[in-house]
């Protein structure tokens, strides 16, 4: 992995199989272990730097082939299996909170909504036009677009700051997802433009280029950006796979976005685009029309600027190290190109580039080429691939990059980059749809506002109406669905059951019992009493890791559809985790042993109407170190 900010450029090395981190251990150390790697099919080999190796987890591919480009696959091992927290033991209460204490005795959390600077535009107190199509686009209908899916609407204190709600779950209550606005030449004057939506404050800021996306829509149409500030789950959540409950919120926000719109008569269309504003990822684009319609949305292309021949140069943090037989390769994860070879000399010339904590290091390509040993022609080629980045342009990739480093969320930092990459080539075209929602529309405010997360039940079967409301959504989901009945529930017996591609349910197993899930469910006790569970399954419908999110805010929406749709029956609660022990979904599931996590949904009957908790954290614990 790309090194830290630090003098002695060290690097880091990631064995996704038992994942180890390795600090390399200085410039001159790191620069011959990684120049021997470099020397490929002739280098001599010795038992020291065999030894080296293999201690880094860096196995070399004995084919003489050239390393595949698939850091997803990379990651996705990496995420598999990661080891949790075992709630069901009241010591791992006490080191969870010794853990935010110590987080919080560092630093505070960030603050519930992003701080953009600029004036602000307050929006009126609005409510959901419901049950007709609201023609006029003015601030009125605007508010309470924003307001219904993005708005907080109450807030607590908790050990370690406020704890806020809204009308869409988040992992540890963190709410990482922020809303922008790309508002088309039909809407008001005081209107038209990009802007950021403030949920606290509930006004507009404006922002201007820091939305790097542009939407082709009709006069009348708006684009909402999907976008998240990963800093607030990151001061909660500080491991890898971290990144997989952030895309999981953002599917629901999305999808409730999507509910407030269409029950407003307008028509709706998803375009999953990976971008970045600064060091938080874009997601994607909701599309909003008056009537049924072609849309299109797409980055805004980003060029870097030509460097004057003096200039100086640093290594692109967006930067990955591959190994094989055959050599050292560099991955440029900001980059749509190809793998690139490098020589001995292209390594410590990446080394030598790295921005030292002094800042006084000279990088010319002319004092790399003459501390590295690197020809003009290899400089070129890392200039060309953009391994080498003008110093200005690397400052603000570093400055972008360092929260994901400090937060062990660098993987998921080239991952998104790779996405993003993907966006840039890939043409977005949808028509938009009125398609029916989970409820009438006329009970989605009801609905949104009676929606927490519940955490005590009983140990009763749920009334067969909640399987009736249930299948449908099921039956429309583009998640893979396992269902878990541990008693019966209407016609179907207690059992296991799967979605096949028929759209109908197929028993494959015995009912699991309340033991069993709670030991899957990382041993949360809140889901004790659960009388149905339903597993939402990532499937990919494509290739790469926009496809790989993409699947993961799929998993958001249809949850959020189940527990908006179930939301307003008094008798029934929803307790939703994405936090699960991978290799005990296969007996219970019947999913493949590889299979790339899962989103558990639970329903049961409630305790009493005051069992619900105000706390929308979808619990998620700590990694056991």
């Amino acid at each position: 992995m790309a090194p830290q900010i630090q003098a002695d450029s060290r690097w880091i090395s990631v064995d996704a199989g038992t994942r180890q981190a390795y600090m390399l251990s200085g410039k001159d150390r790191e620069c011959t272990l990684l120049s021997w790697i470099a020397r490929g099919p002739g280098r001599e080999a010795s038992d020291e730097f065999t030894t080296a190796v293999q201690h880094l987890g860096m196995t070399l591919d004995e084919t003489g082939a050239a390393p595949a480009q698939d850091f997803l696959a990379f990651y996705r091992r990496l995420n598999l299996g990661y080891p949790f927290l075992d709630y069901s033991v009241e010591a791992s209460h006490e080191v969870d909170r010794a853990l935010m204490d110590g987080y919080a005795a560092h630093a505070g959390p960030p603050p519930a909504t992003t701080p953009r600077s600029g004036p602000q535009t307050t929006l009126p107190k609005a409510e959901l036009p419901v049950g007709q199509l609201a023609a006029n686009a003015g601030v009125d209908l605007l508010a309470a677009w924003l307001g219904t899916a993005g708005r907080i609407t109450g807030r607590r204190e908790g050990r370690h700051g406020p704890i806020v709600l809204k009308t869409s779950p988040s992992g540890g209550a963190r709410h990482p997802t922020d809303l922008g606005v790309l508002i088309g030449t039909g809407w008001p004057a005081e209107l038209q433009g990009a802007w950021w939506y403030d949920g606290d404050r509930h006004t507009l800021v404006p922002a201007g280029s820091d939305i790097p996306m542009e939407a082709e829509v009709p006069p009348f149409g708006i684009a909402f950006v999907v976008s998240s500030h990963v800093q607030r789950a990151m001061w909660r959540y500080r491991d890898v796979r971290a990144l997989r409950p952030v895309l999981i919120d953002a599917g629901h926000v999305v999808e409730t976005l999507n509910m407030a719109v269409q029950a407003t008569g307008w028509s709706t269309a998803w375009l999953p685009i990976p971008a970045f504003t600064g060091t938080d990822p874009i997601l994607g684009l909701l599309l909003a029309t008056p009537a049924p319609a072609e849309v299109s949305a797409r980055p805004v292309p980003t060029t870097g600027s030509i460097a004057p021949a003096d200039s100086e140069y640093r290594t692109n943090p967006f930067l990955s190290l591959v190994p094989a037989a055959t050599g050292l390769y560099a991955q440029v994860h900001s980059e749509p190109v190809t793998l690139v070879a490098l020589s001995p000399a292209a390594v410590t010339a990446l080394a030598y580039a790295n921005p030292s904590a002094r800042g006084d290091r000279p990088s010319s390509l002319a004092h790399i080429r003459d501390q590295s040993g690197a020809s003009q022609d290899e400089l070129s080629v890392l200039v060309a691939a953009r391994a080498l980045v003008p110093a200005t342009q690397a400052e603000a990739l570093w400055t972008a990059a360092q929260p994901w480093i400090n937060a062990s969320w660098f993987p998921s930092l080239l991952v998104h980059a790779d996405a993003a990459c993907e966006a840039r080539t890939t043409s977005h075209k949808a028509s938009t749809s009125t398609s029916g929602g989970p409820l009438p529309w006329s009970a989605l405010p009801a609905a949104l506002a009676a929606r927490r997360t519940s955490r005590s039940f009983t140990h009763q079967a749920v009334p067969a109406r909640i399987l009736d409301t249930l299948l449908p959504i099921l039956r429309d989901s583009r998640c893979g669905v396992r269902l878990s009945l541990l008693l019966p529930c209407g016609n179907l017996d207690a059992g296991a059951y799967r979605k096949d591609g028929a759209r109908t349910l197929l028993r494959i197993g015995e009912a699991p019992s309340s033991e069993d899930i709670q030991r899957a469910a990382i041993g949360q006790p809140w889901t004790a009493g659960i009388s149905l569970v339903v597993w939402l399954v990532p499937e990919q419908h494509g290739e790469g890791p926009a496809a790989w999110e993409e699947s993961l805010i799929q998993c958001g929406r249809d949850a959020q559809r189940i527990a908006v749709a179930l939301a307003t029956d008094r008798s029934v609660g929803v307790f939703q985790s994405p936090a699960l022990v991978d290799d005990l979904l296969v007996p219970l599931t019947d999913l493949d042993a590889s299979v790339d996590g899962a989103y558990l949904v639970g329903v049961g009957a409630l305790r009493s109407r005051m069992s619900t908790h105000s706390a929308d954290g979808l619990e998620e614990g700590n990694v056991n170190d």
